[in-house]
């Protein structure tokens, strides 16, 4: 009768756990640096251009490429970045606002996103790296071609699950003298991918509760 007692309130307490796991655990857009971490960009204008800007949910901070002074490696026209996520995401949507180079066209007008479970080992301030990557015939996650304008969502078509994430922004149609493309905010809609140990006490429970029945 003891051993069953505590069968029965050990498989309670996982069924609890799960329950927290799942029922907290969605973030819908994930908004605030926190989130996104080890940010890295093909290059930064300025020290108040910097990459970060564009996580923290402030439209008023940007990032943009220093393509003007001639540093950006892939050339004045593209702009790279890449970000792990805080942990392992199940990733359905993104949003974004561009930065408008010349305040009358878009900054880029098109945009690839890669989305991984491990880490891409792109160095996107190297123009040969990003090269080989691309060279590679990686498909993208997702992709879009077409005018950029304003705060936009869009979806992925169905969720992807990773934590690893690269980003390529290509501009074919702003030729301002002051062009340097960027972004203005970036987010991603996620719900967090529960860690294998929650999953193996899902496992438990479940068994506890055939042992109750037999």
């Amino acid at each position: 009768m003891s051993t069953d007692r505590y069968t029965q309130n050990f498989a309670a307490a996982a069924a609890v756990a799960i329950v927290t796991v799942a029922g907290s655990a969605h973030a819908d857009f994930l908004t605030g640096t926190s989130y996104y971490t080890s940010a890295v960009a093909s290059s930064e204008f300025s020290p108040s251009y910097v990459i970060n800007n564009i996580f923290d949910n402030d439209m008023a901070t940007q990032w943009a490429i220093a393509s003007y002074a001639g540093t950006n490696p892939q050339g004045r026209d593209v702009g790279w970045f890449s970000f792990t996520l805080d942990q392992s995401y199940s990733i359905d949507a993104l949003r974004l606002a561009p930065r408008f180079a010349t305040n009358t066209v878009d900054g880029f007008n098109t945009a690839n996103m890669w989305i991984g479970t491990s880490s891409f080992g792109v160095d996107v301030t190297s123009a040969s790296s990003t090269s080989s990557f691309l060279a590679s015939n990686t498909p993208a996650t997702w992709s879009r071609t077409g005018m950029f304008d304003g705060l936009q969502t869009f979806t992925l078509g169905a969720p992807v699950t990773g934590r690893y994430v690269l980003v390529q922004l290509i501009n074919t149609v702003d030729n301002g003298t002051f062009r340097n493309l960027g972004l203005r905010e970036f987010a991603l809609s996620a719900t967090v991918v529960p860690a294998p140990g929650a999953i193996a006490m899902l496992g438990l429970a479940g068994l506890a509760s055939r042992r109750r029945r037999a």
